[in-house]
């Protein structure tokens, strides 16, 4: 089962994390690993993205919805994803990009969709319509790809492209935050040079 590590913004203490551990038991399909209240996070292992839903709506009927996490020293992000400029809370549309180094795609648009989510994304060619039809009932998927850049979103996203595409990329990583509140890796590779 894929095991994953998830943040709760509402767990203050080793009694929070009992409470969620129990709650994860109650639902089929989930195995509660470990969790750490100092970082507000625990590990389950869950079968299906359907199974994660159900956790994370045992966890809301608990008092510990599902949250994104700050990154290490930062404070929450104001919107969804990480690493986007905002406008007004909500990532910024329409954005167009010019082929050039140190091109960091933007994740324009995270949709859930019946197999999971749909991730609309720039590309370093100018294209800000491109998808990633993340499908949860997959262990590995097929990174997307655009002009000969490639885009993987899930756990491990990076190191699933280098496995792929081998050292002649230059690969962002990103975080972004799926509809239900897990956060998953966004790689894009780029061609060397």
């Amino acid at each position: 089962m894929p095991q994953m590590t998830l943040f709760a913004p509402d767990i203050t203490c080793e009694h929070c994390i009992a409470t969620i551990s129990k709650a994860v038991a109650t639902v089929e399909g989930a195995r509660f690993i470990a969790g750490d209240p100092e970082s507000r996070t625990f590990a389950v292992e869950v079968a299906s993205g359907a199974v994660l839903d159900r956790v994370a709506e045992t966890l809301t009927a608990e008092g510990y919805p599902l949250g994104e996490a700050p990154a290490p020293g930062a404070a929450p992000a104001a919107g969804r994803m990480t690493g986007l400029p905002m406008a007004g809370g909500a990532p910024m549309a329409g954005m167009q990009h010019q082929q050039q180094a140190g091109f960091k795609p933007q994740y324009l648009k995270i949709e859930k969709t019946d197999a999971g989510a749909d991730v609309t994304y720039s590309c370093p060619c100018g294209s800000t319509t491109e998808v990633f039809h993340l499908d949860r009932s997959r262990a590995d998927q097929e990174p997307h790809s655009c002009c000969g850049h490639h885009t993987l979103v899930g756990v491990n996203a990076a190191a699933r492209l280098r496995a792929r595409l081998g050292d002649g990329y230059e690969i962002d990583v990103q975080t972004v935050t799926m509809p239900w509140g897990q956060p998953l890796e966004a790689a894009q590779a780029v061609a060397k040079g």
